[in-house]
């Protein structure tokens, strides 16, 4: 368990984080968003150890990352964004040499080339591990640094845009290793591409100038935008569902029929935010012998989301 309290970091006159608060649970999967410069970056570097705050304070199953500050980093791997590397070591010196940092010997079945064996096997660095980190793409680069940031099998990932500027292709072997992490792991995740979170996230917290402007899983982010929830309802029906269905249901207040081809129809049925009638609808569809093709609740994209709680 992760708990940010009343977390405030000035930098001059900046305010970069405003006694913001919030909670991490085990084994989740936490997207940290916002604009440049809302402050995500900022919490990053108090959690893993490299900022103090001004006030307030981040505990990481009970330690301070402030006063307890090696213990936390003990319990956190942390990739930042621009992946600091050593050229001209290759991979194999680069990984020996952070294990070495991370007095790896013991903890682990054999020894420290057994731990190395294993993160160069989950990373898929069998195929470079000889080779100097300068040569590598840009992809292999951000598998060396997931394996440095898991080399002492830290509880803990903070992750700081980690598929920036990577192909479609790497991105999605980035975010499925992601996905095998969180296993065992708690993951916190910092990025710009909003489709990402919505893949792999459990749970979103939306910075903006420093304040915390939402958090929720998905759907109720959902909620903050859209004040009203809205069904898709298509199929081929045998009644004019603008006038038949508000008298059967009663918690719908609008029904609008947006595409008609022969007999097929497809609506849009509103009813308030925190109602939801689609298992009205499909026992009413059994009773009726409708033909149903389309029964959802209609949503809106994390991208329009994010506009909307972060706009001027």
């Amino acid at each position: 368990m992760i708990q940010i309290k009343n977390l405030t970091k000035t930098f001059g006159n900046i305010v970069a984080l405003n006694n913001i608060s919030f909670e991490i649970k085990h084994n989740e999967i936490l997207g940290l968003l916002g604009p440049n410069g809302a402050g995500k970056t900022t919490c990053m570097r108090i959690l893993t150890g490299f900022l103090t705050p001004d006030n307030g304070d981040i505990t990481v199953n009970g330690f301070s990352a402030v006063s307890d500050s090696l213990q936390v980093k003990s319990l956190i791997g942390y990739l930042p964004e621009n992946n600091p590397l050593y050229e001209d070591m290759n991979v194999y010196e680069y990984l020996k040499f952070i294990a070495e940092s991370r007095n790896i010997d013991t903890p682990f079945t054999d020894n420290l080339n057994t731990r190395i064996k294993e993160v160069v096997e989950i990373c898929k660095l069998k195929d470079v591990i000889n080779r100097n980190i300068s040569e590598l793409s840009k992809g292999f680069r951000q598998r060396v640094g997931f394996a440095s940031a898991i080399i002492h099998n830290p509880k803990i990932l903070v992750l700081d845009e980690p598929t920036a500027g990577l192909d479609p292709n790497q991105a999605h072997e980035v975010r499925q290793l992601i996905k095998e992490f969180k296993k065992d792991k708690t993951i916190v995740l910092s990025t710009h591409i909003l489709s990402e979170v919505e893949e792999i996230a459990d749970r979103v917290v939306i910075i903006h100038k420093g304040n915390i402007v939402a958090q929720g899983n998905i759907s109720e982010l959902h909620s903050l935008v859209l004040k009203k929830n809205v069904i898709r309802f298509g199929g081929r029906f045998n009644k004019d569902l603008k006038n038949y269905l508000p008298n059967v249901i009663k918690e719908i207040y609008n029904i609008t029929l947006i595409t008609q081809q022969d007999d097929y129809q497809e609506y849009e049925i509103e009813t308030e935010t925190d109602v939801d009638i689609r298992e009205q609808l499909f026992k009413l569809s059994i009773e009726e012998h409708w033909t149903v093709t389309e029964l959802h609740r209609v949503s809106i994209p994390l991208q329009d989301i994010f506009r909307e709680l972060t706009k001027e």
